[in-house]
């Protein structure tokens, strides 16, 4: 197999992020020696060439589905083999990720353990699920540790698409003006203008002469930004395909209204996985270090990166979240009694409800608001429009009177 570059992202022993490029025969052998350097990978991708772009790598496991059913298996009392063969279907009905089950088994076979067999996978799964794993092996609770990533995998799923959804109708608006800003200035406006000059109206009023020439250069503005930004999109994502995904994080981040949002997705995520990794047996500063590289926030990641070490200093959490600015003051106290109680993976669960109830508040109130605030927009730009256009027939109807 010819050698290639990888991208890769990991956390190191400090928490921080780490990024880099590796040569390498496939991706398994760099997680290999990310492990063997002390980082934590979070995915390693291959770089653009024109195999990934004709025979692109299949990336959409159902890493849910799959911890479920194997979860429900093992909790029966079936063996890890067993269980594993009877997740793979006949060879000629065998799909992508059935031979990746194959794969799987086969190495877990041969004395591999189940997370590090699922580490060799391509694409493998996140560092949660991985860590989450391998806590379950360590405590021999490997089928409830499963049926608890299918259930944080579905919950993340929900509210990816709620947060979508909420975005979804204000876009779907804002795109339909864009459309009809369009269609006026390049068939509609152009027509009347025409019309206007062929009876002899040469005198048209201010708002119609503005109208008119905003008319004649809109297109191109249009399509000028729509192509740069489109441009500047694909080129990142071909580019770096994770980093313009967090680009276009931090931008909507720091945006009025749907900002919030983002926010406290990125506090749920936070306080969310850390609950899970802790109450899986995961130590605090390890859990700190895999929650850190699951983050896409730059606020929420260095935050986290100083728990990182204010916890290897033996320092306590919650100073830190109070002073933040970022994380809330309520659930910061909550931290540091949970702390003195020695119950943080509880009180995290708690916080996380929280985050979580005020999220689909937020939600549920942006849904209801943004609506209603661009049809209104948008019936005002129509009326505008109208209005200009009118006001020359009314100027031609007076004088023919």
């Amino acid at each position: 197999m010819s050698r290639q570059y990888f991208l890769w992202k990991a956390v190191d022993l400090n928490g921080k992020i780490r990024h880099g490029a590796w040569a390498g025969d496939e991706s398994t052998e760099v997680q290999t020696r990310l492990r063997k350097a002390g980082y934590f990978p979070v995915w390693v991708r291959a770089t653009l060439n024109w195999k990934n772009v004709l025979l692109p790598a299949r990336a959409d496991l159902k890493w849910s589905s799959f911890a479920r059913r194997l979860a429900t298996l093992l909790e029966a009392g079936i063996p890890i083999l067993q269980a594993l063969e009877m997740m793979i279907s006949p060879e000629e009905k065998r799909s992508f990720e059935q031979e990746q089950w194959k794969s799987v088994k086969e190495r877990v076979e041969s004395g591999s353990d189940l997370s590090e067999a699922l580490a060799l996978v391509n694409p493998s799964p996140n560092a949660f699920v991985l860590s989450m794993i391998k806590a379950g092996e360590y405590t021999g609770t490997v089928g409830k540790v499963l049926s608890e990533v299918a259930d944080e995998l579905d919950q993340e799923q929900v509210y990816q698409q709620k947060v979508k959804a909420a975005l979804a109708y204000p876009m779907l608006l804002f795109t339909a003006v864009i459309l009809v800003l369009y269609v006026l200035s390049v068939w509609v406006l152009p027509m009347y203008e025409k019309l206007f000059l062929s009876v002899g109206a040469t005198e048209l009023p201010f708002l119609t002469r503005v109208i008119f020439a905003g008319s004649q250069k809109l297109p191109l503005f249009l399509g000028g930004v729509v192509g740069l930004v489109g441009g500047s999109l694909l080129v990142l994502k071909f580019t770096s395909p994770d980093h313009w995904k967090i680009r276009l994080d931090d931008l909507l981040g720091r945006a009025p209204l749907i900002g919030k949002v983002y926010r406290l997705r990125d506090l749920v995520q936070f306080s969310r996985m850390l609950a899970r990794l802790l109450g899986a047996g995961i130590p605090l500063l390890e859990a700190l270090r895999l929650t850190a590289g699951s983050l896409r926030s730059p606020e929420m990641l260095a935050l986290t990166n100083h728990l990182v070490l204010n916890v290897r200093q033996g320092k306590r959490m919650a100073p830190l979240l109070r002073s933040s600015g970022i994380f809330p003051k309520e659930g910061a106290e909550m931290i540091g009694i949970a702390e003195e109680a020695g119950q943080l993976d509880q009180m995290l669960h708690y916080v996380t409800r929280i985050f979580r109830r005020e999220l689909e508040e937020h939600l549920d109130r942006l849904m209801r608001m943004l609506g209603p605030v661009l049809i209104l927009a948008l019936a005002g730009l129509i009326s505008l429009v109208a209005g200009g256009v009118m006001l020359p027939v009314f100027d031609l109807s007076s004088h023919l009177e």
